[in-house]
């Protein structure tokens, strides 16, 4: 026996509300209130409704669009290279097949599910690409649940879907082994990303296995989170000094980070890198230009974004998509700021 399908009617029975009002908040009208809108949506998705539209949609021919989720403030999104380069690959394969691209993001790091609601309550998009979820965002199923192509950017644990990724702990392990045996360098300090999220679990993870390998005992008090953000470097490498621990390198998890870095050391007189080596990740541009020029990490983002949507397209075409995992690799890229 087929599942009775649910309506707009069995929305309003439960959550006592007319179905002009239920209809109003699943499209997000202005004139409801917030309180009513997110009961409504938690009551559709606790009996899986799938609306009208989106019903159409599956059994129609296809809309023309890929959306891009980034689960996360929409400031970042448009200040970073990194998305900029992951857009650049993506635009460039949408634009070969004649598709649009729609950027879902959300209003702020702690609603998440922002990001996807919009997409969940009509069918904008053929297929999603997701990138930058944290490890314990469970929307990604939520979208394959009603329907969508997914495509993600970053290694998940136990994701049995199609993903493209790089080597963030590779990369890691290459910029601490630099500095260890091309400078003799030992008490390291570390500026993470946000430990949510697992590009900045592997790179942390990648630091510790170097540290390992050579013998030096991993000090917690020369690690300090950020969230990928300029501020939170500052602040990061501001708490180091006054930990007063010695340290005779930071490697910071992305590039703009140790920007910051670099700044708070001038201002307490520390030389970079006769005193303190710095070290990044990410190769965004301005690294080449700043003094000194930053030793980073090489990641191949445009190409990541080109193959996310080569693979979501071969999807949507009902291709066989193999393999599931692409990892791509990373590279050390040496400049001034190591010592070198």
């Amino acid at each position: 026996m087929s599942k009775k399908r649910i309506t707009i009617k069995d929305i309003a029975r439960l959550t006592g509300l007319s179905v002009a009002s239920v209809s109003m908040a699943l499209n997000n009208d202005p004139r409801v209130a917030e309180n009513t809108k997110r009961l409504v949506l938690e009551t559709a998705e606790k009996l899986d409704y799938v609306p009208d539209s989106i019903g159409r949609a599956l059994s129609s021919k296809r809309i023309g669009a890929i959306a891009v989720v980034i689960p996360h403030s929409s400031h970042s999104v448009f200040s970073h290279p990194y998305f900029n380069e992951i857009f650049e690959g993506v635009t460039e394969v949408a634009n070969n097949h004649d598709f649009t691209i729609i950027l879902s993001t959300s209003s702020g790091k702690q609603e998440e599910e922002d990001a996807y609601v919009k997409l969940l309550r009509t069918r904008r998009a053929d297929g999603c690409i997701v990138a930058s979820a944290s490890i314990k965002d469970e929307n990604i199923y939520r979208l394959e649940s009603f329907g969508y192509q997914v495509v993600v950017l970053g290694r998940r644990d136990n994701y049995s879907g199609v993903s493209v990724t790089i080597d963030d702990m590779g990369g890691a392990e290459q910029v601490v082994t630099h500095l260890i045996e091309k400078h003799g360098l030992r008490r390291i300090a570390h500026i993470s990303g946000p430990l949510g999220h697992r590009s900045a679990v592997d790179r942390l993870e990648g630091y510790r296995n170097v540290l390992g390998r050579h013998g030096i005992p991993y000090d917690e008090n020369l690690v300090m989170e950020g969230d990928f953000s300029q501020e939170s470097g500052e602040f990061a490498c501001r708490q180091l000094l006054e930990r007063k621990r010695e340290f005779d390198a930071i490697f910071a998890a992305n590039d703009e980070m140790a920007f910051a870095s670099l700044k708070v050391l001038e201002e307490h007189a520390i030389e970079v890198p006769s005193d303190v080596a710095l070290v990044g990740f990410d190769d965004i541009s301005f690294s080449r230009i700043i003094k000194p020029p930053l030793t980073t990490v090489s990641q191949p983002m445009t190409e990541v974004g080109r193959l996310a949507a080569t693979r979501l397209i071969d999807l949507l075409d009902g291709k066989t998509v193999e393999p599931d995992i692409v990892e791509f690799p990373t590279k050390l890229v040496v400049r001034k700021s190591c010592g070198c």
